[in-house]
């Protein structure tokens, strides 16, 4: 009985066939594995070069947190939420007051400003929550629309007097500078002419606010770069050099 024999042409096509296939399964696994990895370590930091220090803004929402391991991902700051107008206190900020000066981070405190409550009801709550824990930065007063405030912004004038006594009263009682933060918009409607004041501009774009020893704020949700903690953080560089950031306070 003769034996089949297969013809060497359909041998060898069938021999490319499948080295095709798998030529197109390694292909497909290689751009998989490119897109998780440029998914993972994709970035909206801005250049490091020009921006080296980073930082974060925390408040009670943040929940718990590893300072030991922010510090280890690269970030040198953190701005705590301490107050909001004349009565709240962040439920967390004297125990991350606490841990992240433990760990060598520099740290800030911020007070959320409100447009119905007087500066001086503002400044004592601020003392009197946070006592002496005011950090080695500038203390922030952070400015924001809330409640029907966006369709009816405050009266401008009131609200950069206001702004002012509050700075007033801040510097007089700890003899530490202030910083004024918020959107772009609402800095350059509310913070006072009158004076020179370092400023955190939350924006994705680049600031176009001229400022000294300011930061921005260029995300409220995106990951530490080339960290595997998976949490999203509000990230902000120092806009100033390495020097100035020494002398920062």
């Amino acid at each position: 009985m003769r034996r089949k024999v297969t013809p060497i042409f359909q041998d060898s096509f069938q021999k490319r066939y499948w080295r095709q296939i798998i030529i197109g399964i390694i292909a497909v696994a290689l751009c998989l594995g490119g897109t998780i990895w440029w998914l993972k370590h994709r970035s909206d930091r801005p250049s490091a070069a020009q921006y080296p220090i980073l930082g974060m803004q925390l408040s009670q929402s943040d929940g718990y947190q590893d300072f030991d391991g922010l510090k280890k991902d690269g970030i040198q700051f953190v701005y705590l939420k301490a107050t909001e107008g004349a009565s709240y206190k962040d439920d967390n900020f004297d125990t991350n007051y606490s841990r992240a000066s433990g760990t060598g981070l520099r740290v800030g405190i911020f007070h959320f400003f409100s447009f119905d409550s007087s500066p001086e009801r503002q400044a004592d709550q601020l003392f009197k929550a946070v006592g002496s824990q005011t950090g080695d930065l500038p203390i922030m007063i952070y400015l924001d629309y809330y409640n029907d405030y966006a369709q009816q912004p405050p009266a401008q004038k009131k609200t950069q007097m206001a702004l002012a006594q509050l700075v007033t009263l801040i510097n007089q009682h700890y003899h530490q500078n202030c910083l004024i933060g918020g959107a772009p918009s609402l800095l350059k409607r509310y913070v006072p002419h009158k004076g020179d004041y370092p400023l955190w501009q939350t924006t994705r774009e680049q600031p176009t606010l001229a400022t000294k020893n300011g930061f921005w704020q260029y995300t409220m949700a995106s990951q530490i770069p080339n960290s595997d903690n998976q949490t999203n953080y509000q990230l902000a560089v120092f806009t100033g050099t390495k020097q100035q950031w020494q002398t920062i306070k």
